[in-house]
Order: C-alpha cells, then structure tokens, then sequence
C-alpha cells in the first residue's frame, strides 16, 4: 500500500480547498471552479449552482452532481407474461452528493428531478465538500428508474434500464439550516446530515 499527500489547492486559481474526512469533491471559494480528488491527483470537473426558489435563502451550500443521461427502458415485462413498450429519451438528474441517508438521498434525488433547468454561477463562498463518486450517481439513477418502472399500475416482472452519459457537472446546491438538518432551498426536502 501507498500513500499519496494531495494538496488541496484549487487546479484553476490555486487557492485552497475545504475539505473533510472522506472528501473527495471540492468547490473552490475563490473561482467557483470544482475538483474531484482521483488516482492522478485534483481534476476539475465543470461546475455551476442551483439558485434558492424565491422566499428561501442558502444558508450552506453543499455538493451534487448533474447528469444529463440517455435513458432506454425495455424488454418490459408484466406480471402476466405481456411485453410492454419500451421507452428511450434524454433526463437530467441532480443527485445529492454529500453523505446523508439513502432514504434522504432517493426523496431528495426525486425532488430535484422536477427542477426548472436554469442554474447560475457557483457563489463565491465556502461551499461542503462531498463523498459520493459519479459511478454511484449513474447507481442511483438507474435505482430510480427502476423505481419509476416499479410503481406503475401494471404489476412489472422484469426489467432492463441503460444509462448513458451525455454529460457532467458538479452543482452548489443551497440548503437552509433547519434544527440540524438541512432543508434545501430548491426543493423544500428536509434531509438529516452526518456531520
């Protein structure tokens, strides 16, 4: 085993990074610019922000990752043996991440599906880092497809999902302080945080 010291200076401005613990996501507070720490080192990854819905406020700011997939649903099975049709199209997904629980990850995931595109410049000011790697982001998105596919009405068998990447970002998104948890200033969602 061997063991790599990594500044954490941003790659674009050279400032320094906020980092913690397991931290393996970091916003830059003096560009905006955002960096994934990897086997080569800090890469920056293209980053841009979620503005506050009027009459909330971003009290603390904290990672996720923006995925415009390609998605193909199909061979679609019933419960009664009948094929149904398969469907294919673009989505973009907002998937949180810092650590907090899955329940809370898939409630606010969903949430932020229904988001206006819009986004804005990342806020010049301390922004958490994050924990959760692309490959469980694509994970998470498939598990709620999947989801999606589950609840309809006709009672699923089985399933085939395929996410393909069309493109990525890292996102600030803002969240007001509510009694240790965080209450994201996009959505509403109320989710516990591990600090």
């Amino acid at each position: 085993m061997s063991l790599r010291l990594v500044n954490l200076d941003c790659p674009s401005s050279g400032s320094a990074m906020r980092g913690e613990g397991l931290d393996t996501i970091f916003f830059c507070s003096h560009c905006g610019h955002a960096a994934v720490l990897d086997d080569q080192g800090l890469q920056i990854v293209e980053s841009t922000a979620l503005l506050p819905t009027p009459g909330r406020h971003a009290q603390v700011w904290r990672p996720a990752w923006r995925l415009e997939v390609q998605v193909r649903v199909h061979q679609r099975v019933r419960a009664d043996g009948r094929s149904t049709p398969e469907w294919a199209g673009r989505r973009v997904f907002y998937i949180p991440a810092f650590d907090i629980p899955l329940d809370d990850l898939t409630r606010l995931s969903r949430a932020l599906a229904d988001v206006p595109e819009p986004t804005a410049e990342v806020p010049r000011e301390p922004i958490r880092g994050g924990t959760l790697a692309f490959d469980d982001a694509l994970t998470l998105i498939r598990h709620l497809l999947i989801g999606d596919e589950v609840r309809r009405s006709d009672m699923l068998a089985s399933v085939m999902v395929d996410v393909d990447e069309i493109s990525r970002a890292l996102v600030a998104l803002p969240f007001e302080a509510d009694d240790g948890r965080l209450k994201c200033a996009v959505t509403g969602v109320t989710v516990d945080i591990r600090d």
